[in-house]
């Protein structure tokens, strides 16, 4: 197979997965995962496949209105290589994030998974090229009832997770209350992260967290505890209350790391390919790495496809610390024939397969 071989077709179908529980952020509950499946295709045979998953409160758009911008895209790659679509992408990256930033990384994904099957390599040799076999993934607990914990936890009480991820809403006492609900259950040696999705002021942020130490309660970090745009607060919280704090919606181009470093925010960056780009999270990293900030990788409600680039990204470059890709586990019926998650263990292995390395199942694309 060559790298100079065309784009013949290509194509893509709009999805829904049913999930064990609604997945309830401060700003959102999702009752399904919704997505657009991308697969292009060239002239020798080869499928690259990608996937647009957005969050609407997160990334600003919806799977209805995603699938139309990615035919539109689409539309324009016929008869150009991976490589000369993916310099095309680059010259609509602008207009298309206004309209459907997931729209473009489904788009982008399926490019970069079928150049690297045109060079038979997985997507870890040539992004970053570390080559790790493996990560271990934490879980999340997204906001619920605290009586409804237990039943979330026998799901996943078995998979060998040591680090929970726990959605917040701003409510002080409730999430308390999910804290201790969730902490009740697992191993002593199990340790917590806190997720705000901006749900939170810096009072009651501070509050909180003073609250859980007094009961000897001491997360790992709390991601994006207040507003996006509350720089000075952010950094603030983390020096008075001495817990890292984790930038999320904050940081979405390389222009916002840039800030990051500049300014001193935070001793964390999330990253997620379908917030910033497949190219532009690549960026990111090289800046928060020549910075010495912390970086951890997640993403939005995503099927294996999306969390299999993401696995392939956090592998090739091997400078990760906190792995957030857990969101195939609560699909109730995969899409992929098999995928790290279908083991349902907490150990993620890299597929040794050329790009993303998965393959979709016949019933998906029905």
């Amino acid at each position: 197979m060559s790298w100079t071989t065309q784009i013949a077709k290509s194509s893509a179908k709009q999805i829904s997965r049913d999930i064990h529980v609604p997945f309830a952020i401060a700003s959102e509950t999702l009752m399904s995962a919704n997505f657009v499946l991308v697969m292009i295709k060239d002239e020798d045979g080869l499928t690259g496949i990608g996937e647009a998953s957005p969050f609407p409160t997160l990334t600003g758009d919806n799977v209805t209105g995603v699938l139309p911008v990615v035919n539109e895209i689409l539309d324009q790659l016929t008869e150009m290589t991976p490589l000369s679509a993916l310099r095309y992408l680059r010259t609509i990256r602008e207009e298309t994030f206004l309209t459907s930033p997931s729209a473009y990384v489904g788009v982008e994904m399926a490019l970069w998974d079928l150049y690297a099957k045109q060079l038979d390599v997985p997507l870890a040799a040539i992004w970053g090229g570390r080559m790790v076999d493996k990560v271990v993934t934490d879980i999340t607990l997204p906001i619920m009832d605290a009586q409804n914990v237990e039943n979330f936890w026998q799901l996943y009480r078995n998979h060998g997770f040591e680090v929970l991820k726990i959605k917040v809403s701003g409510n002080v006492d409730s999430d308390l209350d999910l804290v201790n609900a969730m902490m009740r259950l697992v191993p002593r040696s199990t340790q917590f992260t806190l997720d705000g999705n901006q749900g939170y002021r810096f009072d009651n942020a501070r509050s909180l967290i003073h609250r859980l130490e007094g009961q000897d309660l001491r997360p790992l970090f709390f991601e994006q505890p207040l507003p996006a745009d509350d720089w000075s607060g952010l950094k603030h919280l983390e020096e008075v209350s001495g817990i890292p704090v984790c930038l999320d919606e904050t940081v979405i181009t390389p222009e916002d790391a840039v800030r990051v470093v500049r300014e001193k925010t935070a001793s964390m960056i999330n990253l997620k390919i379908m917030k910033s780009g497949i190219e532009e999270t690549m960026r990111i990293i090289s800046i928060a790495r020549s910075a010495g900030i912390a970086l951890m990788i997640g993403g939005m409600l995503e099927s294996e496809i999306a969390m299999g680039a993401s696995l392939q990204l956090a592998c090739g470059f091997g400078s990760i610390q906190h792995f957030d890709l857990d969101t195939p586990f609560f699909l109730k019926e995969f899409i992929c024939k098999d995928s790290p998650w279908h083991n349902r263990s907490a150990e993620l292995f890299r597929p040794d397969a050329p790009g993303i390395g998965l393959e979709v199942a016949e019933f998906t694309l029905i």
